[in-house]
């Protein structure tokens, strides 16, 4: 399986990176890595995550890391995932 992300999700990593250099340059690093580890799993376990309930469209699935969303897209035809975004759970979806 194949992990793909998207361009709107490495602009959210790169914000993301950005911020904690800002705040707390120490785990910049960390919670960078952590995010992409947590998507390794998805090379095995597709469908491990839960449906997006704003969409309720199965092919669109998110898992979590810390307060961080990652919202993914997999079709079972499809051996690839892709990331689409990648945002804090305090900010409301689509904004």
């Amino acid at each position: 399986m194949e992990i793909i992300w998207k361009p709107q999700a490495e602009k959210d990593m790169i914000a993301i990176e950005e911020y904690y250099l800002s705040v707390a340059p120490d785990l910049a690093d960390v919670i960078i890595d952590q995010i992409v580890q947590r998507t390794r799993q998805l090379e095995l376990f597709p469908q491990s995550g839960r449906m997006v309930p704003e969409l309720n469209d199965p092919l669109i699935r998110e898992v979590n890391y810390r307060n961080y969303r990652i919202i993914y897209y997999h079709s079972p035809e499809e051996q690839r995932v892709e990331i689409l975004t990648v945002f804090h759970s305090a900010k409301q979806f689509g904004n």
